[in-house]
């Protein structure tokens, strides 16, 4: 499963770059499934870009730039992080 992690919008909203992260942590890291992921949005870059002109009332359409990011796995590895160095400290007191 594909999620949107962020967005950034050129000024004159005629570009974004969507930043896109696999949920499946190992997944995220085969080089294929992310070059698959990217190719995906990429092939429905057209229908989305139409769709958010007309939800959001745009003039023109938003050119969509898909980009990689390890930053949800990246973000679950933090959190279980933080939760075993919590569960040591009350383990140790």
């Amino acid at each position: 499963m594909i999620s949107i992690v962020d967005v950034d919008m050129s000024p004159s909203l005629s570009s974004a770059r969507v930043y896109f992260s696999l949920m499946d942590s190992e997944l995220a890291d085969d080089i294929g499934t992310q070059v698959g992921a990217k190719a995906a949005l990429d092939e429905q870059a057209g229908m989305i870009s139409g769709e958010l002109a007309r939800t959001l009332n745009l003039k023109y359409a938003p050119r969509l730039h898909f980009i990689f990011t390890k930053s949800l796995k990246e973000s679950v590895e933090l959190i279980n992080l933080i939760d075993k160095t919590v569960e040591a400290d009350e383990a140790n007191k």
